[in-house]
């Protein structure tokens, strides 16, 4: 869902963050930053539960949190952001109910519970409601083929993931109904797709969306114990095809309607969510992203690890909704993502260096057993505890 966030005063604040990025790395030593990441990339409850009672915090009453919790500057992006901080919730939840035996299950899925529900509402789906002018959710129902039955793939995929996900978890539940209509309508829009992308929102591809859409379809099938819809094998042939750039491997942010022909960058804040989200449906196409990551993104400073936004030659400080800051080049959003491919490919050096970064920029809050990150808010403390908590590749079968 990328488009370059509107510019607002606040170069002030911007200083004082890149004073204190600087300083950060010079002065703490990266040992005691990552002194729990061993626990984490291991599942340690103990680190686990603390996050997740951070992020119920958040998420307990739904009703608190609106889009005016947010402030991108843009009313759709401030939609965006409350959405993806219950999908993101929800996802971080239903990882750790994974991990957990039958007994302990039931807490962790009743915070996924409260996540989806309010996913789902009118009120939380309204940034993608408005685009089309259609509601996601009515557009199930719309004939198939018909000018209706297209599009919304991010609000679709990224629900349809959490929805899945939840669908493994409880294969018979209240979801399960939402759950099948949406991987229904995901899989005719990849296959009438002339590219095999289907849209974000009206004339806009953006990949990394469609990756959302692909893990929900193969989540979709381990759940109902299907064989995989040709509709992911088609969405992954057309990322292969059209979208990863030859030249460096990483995920081009954007590509057009028509012809998949790149429309914005390869970057690294596309790659790495996608390599997350591929870990759930093609193994061989989220380590390849992964790898790139590594081989051309990923940079180390005194010990601690982040990835670079723009691929070698092209690097800008330019930042967008996507990217989030960006600082020397090295990407917020990028580098938080990858925690998540990191621990999904098995990779701990990896995982230990960004692990560190977060915590020192983080500015990580333990209180009463409950953990939060000062400076992530909502959205930031679900993303963090939803790629802490990535399975590993083939976790689900």
């Amino acid at each position: 869902m990328a488009e370059e966030a509107p510019q607002k005063p606040g170069s002030t604040r911007a200083l004082v963050a890149l004073l204190a990025f600087v300083l950060g790395f010079a002065t703490v030593p990266h040992r005691v930053m990552e002194r729990d990441a061993s626990r984490w990339f291991d599942g340690d409850p103990s680190k686990t539960d603390a996050l997740a009672a951070g992020v119920a915090r958040w998420t307990a009453s739904p009703d608190e949190l609106a889009p005016t919790t947010f402030s991108t500057g843009s009313a759709r992006f401030d939609g965006e952001w409350l959405f993806a901080t219950f999908m993101m919730a929800a996802m971080g939840f239903g990882q750790t109910a994974l991990d957990r035996d039958a007994d302990a299950r039931d807490e962790s899925i009743t915070r996924m519970e409260t996540c989806l529900d309010a996913m789902l509402e009118p009120r939380v789906r309204s940034f993608d409601t408005k685009a089309w002018d259609d509601d996601a959710l009515a557009s199930l129902d719309a004939p198939a083929g018909s000018t209706a039955d297209r599009g919304h793939a991010a609000y679709l995929g990224y629900s349809g993931v959490a929805l899945s996900l939840h669908r493994i978890l409880r294969p018979s539940s209240r979801f399960a109904e939402r759950e099948e209509a949406i991987a229904h309508a995901l899989e005719r829009r990849i296959i009438a797709s002339p590219t095999g992308f289907a849209e974000t929102y009206p004339g806009e591809v953006y990949p990394v969306d469609n990756t959302a859409a692909l893990a929900a379809l193969a989540l979709h099938a381990r759940a109902t114990n299907q064989p995989p819809s040709p509709a992911l094998r088609r969405g992954i042939e057309a990322l292969r095809w059209n979208g990863i750039d030859p030249s460096t491997g990483l995920l081009f942010q954007a590509v057009t309607v028509a012809e998949a022909a790149p429309r914005d960058a390869a970057r690294a804040s596309g790659t790495a969510l996608a390599a997350y989200f591929l870990s759930f449906a093609d193994e061989l196409t989220s380590s390849a992203l992964f790898r790139a990551l590594e081989k051309s993104q990923f940079r180390t400073v005194l010990g601690f690890g982040g990835m670079m936004e723009f691929p070698p030659g092209k690097r800008t400080n330019r930042a967008d909704i996507d990217s989030g800051p960006v600082f020397l080049g090295f990407g917020v959003s990028a580098s938080g993502f990858a925690l998540g491919a990191s621990r999904a490919h098995g990779d701990r050096e990896t995982f230990t260096a960004l692990y560190a970064t977060a915590q020192l920029f983080g500015a990580p809050l333990d209180e009463n057993g409950t953990l939060t990150y000062a400076m992530g808010g909502p959205i930031g403390d679900a993303i963090l505890f939803a790629m802490l908590t990535a399975p590993r590749v083939g976790r689900l079968g």
